[in-house]
C-alpha cells in the first residue's frame, strides 16, 4: 500500500478476510483526529436519517487533506435538518471518510458505517460469517474497534442477499452483539438493520415492520425499511412497534425507485406522510441533486429540494461554547485569506465546512462562490424590503465579557442581534473602529452580562429598509479569554519530513499543534512567476506533498507555505516557507528558503 493510500485516504474493507485481520492492517497505522460530536437540541419528535449514496462513494471526499478539483463536488450542508447520517457505498464495510465525520460531528449529527452483502459474493461472505460463534465474535469485535478508532458513531447493517435457514439465529446473535459491542464503546452509539432478509432466511423486502423482520428490529436500535411501501402499511408498522414506533425509519429513495411520490423534488409528498404517521424517514440517495441536474446549479437545485422537505423536519439547536463561522460549505473555486485572493485554484475539502443559518430559510440565503472572506465561499442574503435576517438558532451559555466581530461587504447600517433566553436582546456597544479590509467591512462589538445568561438566537439587522443584498464573509461571538495571540511564532512547524518510495514526502509537524484543537495547518505553493495553489488543509500530525501536485517541467523549484491558523480568530499563529527543488522529473531536495 502506497504512503497516499495509508496517510491521506480513506478507504472501505472489501473482504472477510481483511475485516478478521484489521488488529494488524495498516489502516490502523496512524490515529486520525477529528472533531468530537457537539451536542444539540431537537424536539423529541421522528428523526431524519440521511443516506448518502453518490456514485459508489469514496469519490473526492475520500482525502483526508481534501484536493484540488476542476469541477464542483458533491456536498451537504444542511446539517440543522437530519439527526443521523450514513456514509453508503457497495463495499463489506464502509468507513465514513473523515471529512465526512469532521462536519457531522461539528453539526451534532451522529454518522454511520455501513456493513453490506449482496448479491452471490454476499450469500458466501455470509456463510464464512455464521458459520460459527467464534467468527461471529471476531467479526464484531473488528467492526466495534474499527468504530472506535475512526471515531463514528455506529453500523447501518444491510443483508442484501439469502441466508441459510440454520443460520439465521446466529445473524440475530450477530446484529445483537454488535449494538452490545458498539454501545459498550458509546452508550448514545446506534446499530440499524435494513429490511431485507427475514426470519425465513429469505431475501425478501417487507416495506414494513411485521413478524418476518420484528425480530432484528428488537435486536439492534431500529429498522430501516425498503421503499415501496403503501400508507396502510405505516400505520401497521407502527402497531407492531409499539412503544419503539420512532425507531422505524421509512425508506425513501430520490431517486423514486418505486417510490411514494416519485422521489426528486417530490420527495416531500413522501416526508408529509411518514410526518402525519409520526414515524422517522431514511431519506436515501440524496445525491440525485448532483447526478442528474446540472452540477453547476448543485446549490439552487439543493436549496429548492431542503425548502420542500423543511416543514417535515425538526430544525436543531446547537450547544455551543462560542460561534465562529467563515461561512464555508468545504468547496471553493479559490482560496481567500482575509480578502485575499491567495490561491487561484478551485478545492474540496468537508473538514472545512463551518456552520452555515440553521434558521428557517425564507429563500434569503444561499452560498456564492466567486469571492469569499475566508477560504471559498460567502453567504448572500437578499431581501426585497427586509432588514432582517435571522441566522441561527443555538444554546450559547454567556456571562462576562464578549466580543462580536462581523465581516460583510454591502449597506453601511447593518449589525448583529443577539437575542438571550429571556427573549431580550444584548446591548452591544462599538468597541474597536470599523476596518476596510480588501472592500471587506469588519465591525467589533462589545457586551457585558452580569448574570449568566444564554443567547438563543443570531440575527442581522439592516437599519434601511431598501432593497438589500449582503454579503457576510465572517461571524465570531466568543468571550474574551478565548481570543487568540496575534503574535506569530518564530519557530518551525516542520519537525521532520520523510521521504516516501512513491516520491512523496511527508511533514510531520512539531507536538504541541495537536495541543491546539481548533487550529490548522493551510499548504500552499508558489511557483517562481508568484503564482499559488492550495494543496490541502489539515488538523493531522503530518501533511503528504505528492510529486504531480507541484511538479512542473518548466520550473526549476517550487516554494511551499506553510500556515498554522487559530480557526476561532482566523489569526495566523505561525508560518514557515520551505524550497523544493526538482531535478530530472524528480524530487532531489528539500530545504528552508534562505531569507535576506
Amino acid at each position: 500500500m502506497s504512503s497516499k493510500e495509508i496517510s491521506t485516504i480513506c478507504s472501505p474493507i472489501k473482504n472477510l478476510t481483511d475485516l478478521l485481520n484489521i488488529s494488524s492492517s495498516s489502516c490502523l497505522t496512524n490515529r486520525l483526529k477529528c472533531s468530537q460530536l457537539v451536542s444539540r437540541y431537537t424536539s423529541p419528535r421522528q428523526k431524519i436519517l440521511l443516506c448518502h449514496d453518490m456514485k459508489g462513494g469514496y469519490l473526492e471526499d475520500k482525502h483526508i487533506q481534501g484536493c484540488q478539483t476542476n469541477e464542483p463536488c458533491y456536498r451537504f450542508f444542511r446539517w440543522h435538518l437530519i439527526d443521523i447520517f450514513v456514509y453508503f457505498a457497495h463495499e463489506l464495510v464502509t468507513i465514513p471518510p473523515l471529512v465526512w465525520i469532521d462536519s457531522a460531528h461539528k453539526n451534532g449529527v451522529q454518522i454511520l458505517g455501513t456493513f453490506i452483502t449482496e448479491f452471490d459474493t454476499g450469500k458466501e461472505i455470509c456463510c464464512q460469517l455464521l458459520a460459527s460463534d467464534d467468527i461471529v465474535d471476531r467479526v464484531v469485535e473488528a467492526l466495534a474497534l474499527l468504530m472506535n478508532w475512526y471515531s463514528f458513531d455506529g453500523y447501518l447493517l444491510n443483508i442484501e442477499n439469502p441466508v441459510d435457514k440454520e443460520h439465521v439465529e446466529r445473524l440475530l446473535t450477530f446484529v445483537s452483539k454488535l449494538k452490545l459491542a458498539c454501545s459498550e464503546i458509546d452508550r448514545n452509539s446506534i446499530v440499524l438493520w435494513y429490511d431485507s432478509v427475514t426470519t425465513d432466511g429469505d431475501l425478501k423486502w417487507q416495506n414494513q415492520l411485521n413478524e418476518l423482520n420484528q425480530p432484528f428490529f428488537e435486536a439492534c436500535d431500529g429498522i430501516f425499511l425498503n421503499y415501496t411501501w403503501k400508507s396502510d402499511m405505516l400505520l401497521q408498522s407502527k402497531i407492531h412497534a409499539g412503544e419503539r414506533y420512532r425507531d422505524i425509519f421509512v425508506g425513501i429513495d430520490v431517486f423514486g425507485r418505486g417510490c411514494f411520490g416519485g422521489g426528486g423534488f417530490n420527495t416531500c409528498e413522501a416526508m408529509s406522510l411518514c410526518h402525519a404517521t409520526d414515524l422517522s424517514t431514511a431519506i436515501f440517495a440524496p445525491g440525485w441533486l448532483f447526478e442528474t441536474l446540472d452540477s453547476k446549479q448543485f446549490i439552487e437545485n439543493d436549496q429548492k429540494f431542503w425548502n420542500l422537505l423543511e416543514p417535515y423536519t425538526n430544525q436543531s439547536i446547537l450547544h455551543l461554547k462560542s460561534l465562529t463561522t467563515f461561512f464555508s460549505d468545504g468547496y471553493g473555486e479559490k482560496f481567500f485569506i482575509h480578502g485575499l485572493e491567495m490561491a487561484s485554484n478551485s478545492w474540496y475539502n468537508l473538514s472545512l465546512q463551518s456552520y452555515l443559518p440553521n434558521s428557517s430559510n425564507e429563500n434569503i440565503w444561499s452560498i456564492k462562490h466567486d469571492d469569499a472572506y475566508f477560504g471559498g465561499s460567502y453567504l448572500e442574503l437578499k431581501g426585497d424590503t427586509k432588514d432582517y435576517f435571522k441566522l441561527f438558532k443555538c444554546l450559547v451559555p454567556v456571562e462576562s465579557i464578549w466580543n462580536v466581530t462581523f465581516v460583510y461587504k454591502g449597506n453601511d447600517n447593518v449589525m448583529p442581534e443577539l437575542e438571550c433566553d429571556d427573549g431580550k436582546l444584548i446591548q452591544l456597544d462599538k468597541y474597536e473602529e470599523d476596518l476596510i479590509i480588501r472592500n471587506w467591512k469588519r465591525k467589533t462589538y462589545r457586551f457585558e452580562v452580569n448574570e449568566r445568561t444564554s443567547i438563543t438566537s443570531v440575527s442581522i439587522r439592516v437599519e434601511k429598509n431598501t432593497d438589500t443584498i449582503i454579503k457576510l464573509g465572517y461571524l465570531s461571538i466568543r468571550p474574551i479569554g478565548s481570543l487568540g495571540l496575534k503574535i506569530i511564532s518564530s519557530s518551525p512547524l516542520v519537525q521532520s519530513i520523510t521521504n516516501n518510495p512513491d516520491s512523496s514526502m511527508t511533514l510531520n509537524f512539531v507536538d504541541f499543534l495537536q495541543e491546539q484543537p481548533s487550529s490548522i495547518i493551510f499548504v500552499f505553493v508558489r511557483n517562481q512567476f508568484e503564482q499559488y495553489s492550495f494543496l490541502g488543509a489539515t488538523h493531522q500530525s503530518y501533511f503528504v506533498i505528492f510529486h504531480s501536485t507541484i511538479n512542473s517541467d518548466k520550473l526549476e523549484h517550487s516554494t511551499l507555505i506553510i500556515r498554522h491558523y487559530l480557526l476561532d480568530s482566523l489569526d495566523l499563529l505561525n508560518e514557515q516557507t520551505l524550497l523544493i527543488s526538482f531535478s530530472f522529473n524528480c524530487l532531489t531536495g528539500f530545504y528552508s528558503e534562505k531569507t535576506s
